[in-house]
């Protein structure tokens, strides 16, 4: 499997630069950015949680744990926990499961994107398969998405830098 002709089409239609990199077969966000020599600071893995409004998608740096906490407060919504793969994979057709990109926005699903990845020029992250990920630059993923920045990492500040 390869990158979803939806997100191939979304990003040559905006014009935007980007990279696809192949890897060997990888599942964790640190076992990925080792594969494809990432450092882990700049290789955001996806979380998805569910809540009273559906999904929604944190996007931050591999090294870090999504503090659910504060996602349940920012969404105003002490239910929102961590969604098992199993239920959402149907939502991003065309992808592995676990291997969804952070395009939540293709797919109807609001982005939270964590304030450390904002300190990188480019990132990378799942391309919708156990076997690539997509590199892109910082600016046009958020100008792409509309992701809201905060912080969501639990990881203290020093250990992401």
């Amino acid at each position: 499997m390869t990158v979803p002709a939806r997100v191939r089409e979304w990003l040559d239609q905006e014009k935007v630069q980007y990279e696809v990199i192949p890897h060997r077969e990888a599942y964790t966000a640190q076992e990925v950015a080792g594969a494809a020599h990432i450092p882990g600071r700049a290789f955001a893995k996806v979380v998805i949680l569910k809540g009273q409004q559906g999904l929604t998608m944190a996007v931050l740096p591999a090294k870090c744990r999504l503090d659910v906490t504060r996602m349940q407060q920012l969404l105003n919504d002490s239910t929102a926990t961590l969604d098992p793969e199993a239920d959402f994979a149907k939502t991003f057709i065309g992808c592995e499961p676990g291997a969804m990109p952070a395009f939540g926005n293709l797919y109807g699903v609001p982005i939270y994107f964590d304030q450390h990845l904002i300190k990188e020029t480019t990132i990378t992250f799942p391309a919708g398969s156990h076997h690539e990920v997509i590199r892109i630059a910082s600016s046009d993923f958020l100008r792409l998405t509309g992701a809201q920045v905060l912080e969501i990492c639990e990881t203290p500040r020093e250990e992401v830098a």
